[in-house]
């Protein structure tokens, strides 16, 4: 049971270590949500009809040269997560990244082609709309970092007892504080351990989101240069494999950290509700 309940853990660290403008398939993310979302951003920039037939026929060619895959092809560790070791999680993300770079490239490749088929004006005008798009992004994430520090220091204000029993009467502590396993009831203890496993990962998370903006800019500096092919776009990918892995490993073994301060009662409720929840979405698909 415990490599089913923490499979997706393992297979979320890696939504960190996948390559960010060109995601791969996982739970989450359809296959095809990329490209539909790469179509979206070229409405109203004044497209010709020859534009549009030209954009078609290289979205159809994708398609068919990368089919969508069967629902639940994603591949799970074949190890127990919560005891493995740091060579293992490293492995089987290095697997996993390496096994979609072809997807990758693909994904980069037709943005690229997309890219080229445009103006310069429309160019400019779809730079534009993706740089606003970053920086509202950027804003929320910040305004969200923010909100956060706020209600720790006003939890530090208030104290320990009156925060967790205000919370507990409320019912809804993890929303509040940002901690994980949202509708796990746990112990006062168990929320203090959360809580500064939280605090002593915070600079590590944010020195990982700098190596994943440094290598999302590059990628679209790449795709949109005259210099794109898959040699530079492996030498790119070459360039930052390391780190993003690295990124990733440090991830699931904060994940690892947390999910092994649960009980096996609480461990079982997890898993429970986790099913439920796909479930729901498989309903909506």
């Amino acid at each position: 049971m415990k490599k089913v309940l923490i499979a997706s853990v393992t297979v979320a660290a890696i939504s960190l270590s996948g390559l960010t403008l060109a995601q791969p398939a996982g739970p989450g993310m359809r296959h095809h949500e990329p490209v539909k979302e790469m179509v979206k951003h070229l409405r109203g920039i004044g497209l010709s009809d020859l534009q549009r037939e030209e954009i078609k026929t290289l979205v159809s060619a994708f398609k068919e040269a990368k089919p969508r895959p069967v629902r639940g092809s994603v591949d799970k560790p074949d190890f127990d997560f919560e005891t493995a070791s740091e060579t293992q999680i490293s492995t089987f993300i290095q697997t996993q990244f390496e096994a979609r770079e072809t997807q990758h490239f693909a994904l980069a490749q037709l943005r690229h082609d997309i890219f080229n088929v445009l103006t310069e004006e429309q160019q400019a005008k779809v730079l534009a709309r993706e740089a606003k798009r970053e920086a509202k992004k950027e804003n929320r994430r910040n305004a969200s970092e923010e909100k956060k520090a706020q209600f720790a220091k006003r939890l530090d204000r208030e104290g320990k007892d009156k925060k967790f029993s205000h919370h507990n009467r409320k019912g809804h502590e993890h929303k509040r504080d940002g901690l994980p396993f949202e509708g796990i009831e746990l112990s006062d203890t168990q929320r203090e351990s959360l809580s500064a496993l939280r605090e002593s990962f915070k600079d590590t998370a944010e020195a990982n989101r700098q190596i994943m903006r440094s290598f999302k800019d590059a990628q679209r500096e790449l795709i949109r240069s005259s210099s794109f092919s898959q040699a530079s776009w492996e030498a790119l990918v070459t360039k930052y494999k390391d780190d993003i892995i690295s990124a990733g490993v440090e991830k699931a073994k904060h994940r690892q950290a947390m999910f092994a301060l649960l009980t096996d009662e609480q461990k079982t409720e997890l898993k429970t509700h986790r099913e439920d929840e796909r479930k729901i979405r498989d309903i909506f698909r």
